[in-house]
């Protein structure tokens, strides 16, 4: 007998890295994003022998997250909703009524959030947090201003 296990959490999970960038750095690549994800790329893809550099550059246009109170403003909003539930420092959203599964979690330099969908309802509350927030699914080679969402009907 034959059994085929389907992982809802693995193959068909999009990947996306939210930055908080410093203000000058919104304020240059605001029009032109493209240029930006391209630096993100070059860094999340760098060789061993580049990290010093790439370090150096990623942390003069990364803004640190402020984990706890974030982390907690996340809880406090979510907290009372059927869909939420929070395992140590993953929050997580299992949505059956529009078939949504999406994991947050919260780095010190970057927000991590895997999601089946192109959308996840945590975008919403990082719109909230300010338009410095960019997004980036290096693998799907996907981009965004967290406040220049558009969906599509």
């Amino acid at each position: 007998m034959l059994v085929f296990v389907y992982d809802n959490i693995g193959d068909d999970m999009r990947t996306f890295y939210i930055f908080r960038m410093k203000r000058e750095f919104v304020n240059l690549y605001r029009e032109n994003p493209n240029s930006l994800f391209q630096i993100l790329k070059h860094l999340y893809y760098m060789r061993r022998h580049e990290l010093e550099y790439g370090y150096q550059l990623f942390h003069q246009l990364i803004e640190k997250q402020e984990k706890e109170k974030l982390d907690r403003e996340i809880y406090i909003k979510y907290h009372n909703e059927m869909v939420y539930s929070k395992n140590k420092k993953e929050h997580i959203i299992n949505n059956l009524y529009r078939d949504e599964i999406s994991i947050l979690t919260i780095k010190k330099t970057y927000i991590l959030i895997q999601a089946n969908k192109n959308f996840s309802s945590f975008f919403n509350v990082i719109e909230n947090l300010g338009d410095e927030y960019f997004v980036c699914d290096f693998l799907n080679q996907d981009y965004f201003w967290i406040n220049e969402i558009k969906m599509l009907v």
